[in-house]
C-alpha cells in the first residue's frame, strides 16, 4: 500500500528551536521507516530571527505555507510570540489548546508523583491575551477580556469529547474540571462556567468538577494523581498549565496542541520559551517537541481516519514512557538528570521506535 504523504510546516523558532526540531525529526524519520506515513517538510521562517531577516516576525509567505499544509510544527520564540498568537491562533480560530502533563517513575523527582496523567484544555483565542490594551490618559492604561458564547459552548462540547474519548481509551477518568473566577468575574466568567454546566447534560458519562482557578492550583499540587480533564480560559489555563507541567516533572516536557477541530488546521508546540542561555549547547530537552509530534499524528489521525498515524502517536508515547521508566542516566536528558544531549535524546526514542520496543 502506498504510504500517505503529510504536507507540514515547520517553524524552527528561535533560541533552541532548530535543536529540538532536529531531534524531532529524527523521531519523524523512525516513524516513515515503520509506518505507510511520508512527511514532505515545508520550511516557514517566523519568530525574532525572522524579524532580524525579513523584517516581519510572520512574513505572509510562511502563513501561506501553513494554511496550505496539513499541520504545522512550531519551535519557541522569543519576544515576538504576541505576532505569531495573532497570525496563527487568532487568524485561523485554532481555539483548542490541550496540554498534557504525565509523569514517570524514572523522573521522580523532580516529578511529584509517578502517577500523574492529566490535560490542561486551554482557551486559546479570546481574553486577556488579545491584548487590547489602550491608554485613557498619561499613565493610566486599560486591558479589554473579549469572550463570546459560541467559542465557550464550542470548547465545553470538545473538552466533554475529549474527556470521553479519554475515557474510552483507558488514560482518563471521565472528569472534567472547570477552572474560572467567575465570584469575581461574574458575567464573563460565568458565561465560561455556564457553557459547560449545559453541556455536562449531554454527557451521562463525564462528571463536571467546578473550581475557582486559585483553588484548582492547591489541589494540583496536593493531588494531581486524581485529576483528569482541566478546562480553562485563556490566560488561567496558560498558567495552570505550566503549573501542571512542572509538577510532572518539568516544563522542557510539555507540549501543545493549537488545533480548529472543524477546519482540520492544527499548529503543534513545546509549551516551554526559547532559552537562548543555553541555545547550541545540548543541554536542551527535545520532548516537549518530540511529544508535539505525537500530538500532530494524534490529530493527523482524526483529521484524515488515518490508523497508521494514530499508531504513530502510540509509539512515540511509548518510547518516551520507555526512556522515563528504564532509568537509565545514558538515555535521559540532560535537564532531568540523564547524560543524554538534545540530539541523543532524539537518537535514543527513534531507535526505541525503530525496534519496536
Amino acid at each position: 500500500m502506498p504510504k500517505k504523504t503529510y504536507q507540514i510546516c515547520v517553524i524552527e523558532g528561535d533560541g533552541i528551536g532548530p535543536e529540538i526540531m532536529s531531534a524531532a525529526k529524527k523521531v519523524i524519520g523512525a516513524i516513515e521507516r515503520t509506518y505507510s506515513i511520508k512527511v514532505e517538510y515545508k520550511e516557514a521562517p517566523c519568530g525574532d530571527s525572522a524579524r532580524e531577516e525579513f523584517g516581519s516576525a510572520v512574513p505572509e509567505e510562511s502563513i501561506k505555507i501553513f494554511q496550505e499544509s496539513d499541520a504545522g510544527l512550531k519551535g519557541p520564540v522569543g519576544e515576538s510570540v504576541r505576532d505569531l498568537f495573532l497570525a496563527f491562533r487568532k487568524r485561523f480560530q485554532l481555539y483548542v489548546n490541550i496540554r498534557p502533563a504525565i509523569s514517570y517513575s524514572g523522573i521522580c523527582p523532580p516529578a511529584l508523583r509517578s502517577d500523574i496523567n492529566l490535560a490542561v484544555i486551554r482557551e486559546n483565542s479570546e481574553g486577556i491575551y488579545r491584548a487590547m490594551e489602550n491608554e485613557v490618559m498619561p499613565g493610566i492604561w486599560t486591558v479589554t477580556g473579549v469572550y463570546t458564547k459560541e467559542i465557550c459552548d464550542r470548547l465545553a462540547r470538545y473538552s466533554f469529547e475529549y474527556a470521553l474519548k479519554r475515557l474510552k481509551t483507558g488514560r482518563g477518568k471521565g472528569i472534567v474540571a472547570c477552572a474560572h473566577k467567575a465570584n469575581i468575574i461574574r458575567k464573563s466568567h460565568g458565561m465560561f462556567y455556564n457553557a459547560f454546566k449545559e453541556t455536562s447534560i449531554n454527557y451521562q458519562d463525564i462528571k463536571l468538577e467546578n473550581y475557582y482557578a486559585d483553588a484548582v492550583c492547591v489541589h494540583l499540587l496536593r493531588r494531581p494523581q486524581e485529576f483528569d480533564v482541566v478546562v480553562s480560559t485563556n490566560l488561567l489555563a496558560d498558567l495552570i498549565s505550566d503549573l501542571a507541567g512542572q509538577i510532572a516533572g518539568g516544563l522542557g516536557m510539555t507540549a501543545g496542541t493549537n488545533i480548529n477541530p472543524e477546519s482540520k488546521m492544527g499548529l503543534f508546540e513545546p509549551t516551554h520559551g526559547s532559552a537562548p542561555d543555553i541555545a547550541g549547547t545540548g543541554k536542551a530537552n527535545p520532548i516537549g517537541m518530540i511529544r508535539s509530534v505525537a500530538l500532530m499524528f494524534e490529530f493527523l489521525a482524526e483529521s484524515y481516519s488515518d490508523k497508521d498515524c494514530l499508531e504513530a502517536s502510540i509509539a512515540i508515547e511509548k518510547s518516551i514512557e520507555r526512556m522515563f521508566t528504564l532509568e537509565k542516566k545514558e538515555t535521559m536528558p540532560i535537564e532531568l538528570g540523564g547524560r543524554s544531549n538534545c540530539e541523543q535524546v532524539g537518537d535514543y526514542l527513534a531507535n526505541f521506535i525503530l525496534s519496536g520496543t
